[in-house]
């Protein structure tokens, strides 16, 4: 008998389901959000985020974040960086 809980569908985050909501009204960029903006909503620098995303050899600092360099800037997929800030606040409240 197949399992009733288990399902095949994907989880996708969405703005409006956070507790408490984004404080991202309107994006710069349209699908994407800038370093500044998951700087801002989390409420860290903007240097910690800049090393989710490149990095940092001298500390052993894996990238643990995706995006895209565009110009001087980088670019967070929203599907990435949704997932990012919920990460973020989920251990957050953890400790």
């Amino acid at each position: 008998m197949p399992n009733p809980l288990a399902t095949t569908e994907l989880i996708i985050l969405r703005p409006e389901d956070f507790d408490p909501p984004l404080k991202r009204i309107e994006p710069s960029v349209p699908g994407y959000w800038t370093l500044d903006e998951l700087a801002a909503e989390l409420g860290v620098s903007l240097r910690k985020v800049q090393y989710d995303v490149t990095g940092r050899p001298e500390a052993n600092q894996k990238p643990s974040l995706k995006a895209y360099k565009a110009g001087p800037t980088f670019l967070v997929a929203d599907a990435e960086a949704l997932e990012y800030i919920q990460k973020y606040r989920k251990g957050k409240k953890s400790s």
